[in-house]
């Protein structure tokens, strides 16, 4: 996967509007507080212990409560500015590993080929999360989102955006068969096979009238 346009900053350009921002799935951080919580509780557990061997038990159980929750506040910094928003221009993700390090890669829609939701394991089901891909018209492969919430309902806000935003021009000088080739890019894998399925269906009548 390549990287498209990595700088620092987000800002607006000139006409740009935000239409939706999109955060990872709460399921990326709820292992680690569950981590946090047991730490806590162990820390409270041994508490009459810890007192008991001086000031350096009195030390340590005050110790783990800072990092723990020093850790949840980086944890919920990192969770809320790790995101990409979705604009009426071009799509942005935003990439913040640490507290004074940002990375965007911006994809504007004349880049974007279509998008693709990928939905995997039943935790994935159950909680609705999974991947994005988008295709990129320049990049062998695709650049994929990890972990978004309702990543179907967002595939089909994006390629509703895709759609509207290509050249008007481009779609007269299309054959017929090219146009029903590039309207299916912007589909999923079940949509495409319902209506091979009804194709199918529909040959079979026009076969049987013909007989």
């Amino acid at each position: 996967m390549k990287e498209k346009n990595k700088k620092k900053v987000f800002r607006l350009q000139e006409g740009e509007k935000i239409l939706k921002e999109v955060f990872h799935h709460h399921i990326v951080i709820i292992p680690h507080l569950i981590a946090c919580f047991f730490i806590l509780i162990l820390d409270f557990f041994l508490m009459y212990y810890l007192f008991l061997q001086g000031w350096w038990g009195v030390a340590l159980f005050v110790a783990v409560i800072i990092i723990v929750g020093f850790y949840i506040f980086r944890l919920a910094f990192l969770y809320k500015h790790n995101k990409f928003i979705v604009t009426n221009q071009r799509i942005v993700d935003i990439e913040q590993p640490g507290f004074f390090e940002k990375y965007l890669n911006a994809f504007s829609f004349d880049k974007i080929k279509r998008s693709e939701a990928v939905v995997k394991g039943l935790g994935s089901m159950i909680f609705r999360y999974g991947n994005l891909k988008l295709h990129l018209k320049e990049d062998v492969g695709p650049f994929e989102l990890y972990k978004v919430a309702k990543p179907l309902r967002l595939q089909q806000f994006i390629n509703e955006l895709l759609q509207d935003n290509r050249p008007k021009s481009s779609q007269k000088d299309l054959k017929p068969m090219d146009l029903i080739m590039e309207e299916a890019g912007f589909l999923n894998d079940g949509q495409k096979r319902k209506i091979i399925d009804l194709l199918e269906k529909q040959l079979d009548k026009e076969e049987s009238k013909r007989d």
